[in-house]
């Protein structure tokens, strides 16, 4: 086997390993946002698209940042602030039951954070 194709190789399974782990912390959030809301995992896959959208980040960079700030809430210790924007705006989002919108979320004003 040449070592260009080797190198591709290892390129390739570099690439999947990568898609793992961001898909794993992706279904972590999603499960933490269905948990949460309550609502279904494709309502919460959507609500994190969303949320990935409006904040401008990648869609697995918003899980990370769920999750971990979720991880530090729930261990007592500090969360980053940006971070806890972003559950902020999981809590003042709910699925639009009239599916007027195009991502199917409506924003909701809330005067209180839980």
């Amino acid at each position: 086997m040449s070592s260009a194709r080797i190198t591709a190789l290892e390129a390739e399974v570099a690439g999947l390993r990568k898609a793992l782990v961001s898909r794993t912390v992706i279904g972590q959030a999603t499960g933490l946002i269905a948990a949460r809301k309550p609502c279904t995992p494709q309502q919460a896959f959507q609500l994190l698209v969303h949320i990935s959208q409006h904040h401008n980040i990648k869609l697995h960079v918003a899980a990370d940042r769920l999750v971990t700030a979720f991880v530090h809430a729930h261990l007592g210790r500090p969360v980053n602030v940006a971070d806890q924007m972003l559950w902020d705006h999981v809590d003042a989002t709910t699925a639009n039951d009239s599916g007027d919108s195009d991502d199917g979320f409506a924003e909701e004003v809330s005067s209180t954070s839980p």
